[in-house]
């Protein structure tokens, strides 16, 4: 049994607008949103796969990750701790994003056993 769904792959850029251009022209895609105070976009079709664009201040560097998966499950916690069980790493637990008091999603961030950072998403208002 899986323990989520596929929900985006994430892509860290450092010019969003720029991003959106390239990749919708690539992909055929549309642009779902961008949000968050101008930090993400999402092409996509809503409710199916998607790429999502991630605005990151630093350069790429050879030590960081430039894209990762995100999973939709339906439990942060639980779906950490069977990941865990199959050989993942927690690199953050749960949390909520933003922090503001009313958040948007529920995360954590986890490494496979290769070392490849994935995240497992809970949505708090499913909207996005």
């Amino acid at each position: 049994m899986a323990i989520g769904r596929f929900r985006s792959f994430v892509l860290d850029v450092n010019d969003l607008e720029s991003a959106e251009r390239f990749w919708t022209a690539i992909l055929g895609w549309d642009l779902q949103f961008t949000a968050y105070n101008g930090q993400y976009s999402r092409l996509g079709e809503k409710g199916g796969a998607s790429l999502l664009l991630q605005l990151v201040p630093e350069p790429k560097t050879e030590l960081k990750n430039r894209g990762h998966l995100d999973i939709t499950v339906d439990d942060v916690a639980s779906a950490s701790d069977a990941a865990v069980a199959l050989g993942a790493r927690v690199l953050k637990g749960p949390a909520f994003h933003p922090d503001d008091g009313d958040p948007l999603l529920e995360w954590a961030i986890l490494a496979d056993p290769s070392g490849n950072e994935f995240c497992v998403i809970r949505e708090v208002h499913p909207t996005l």
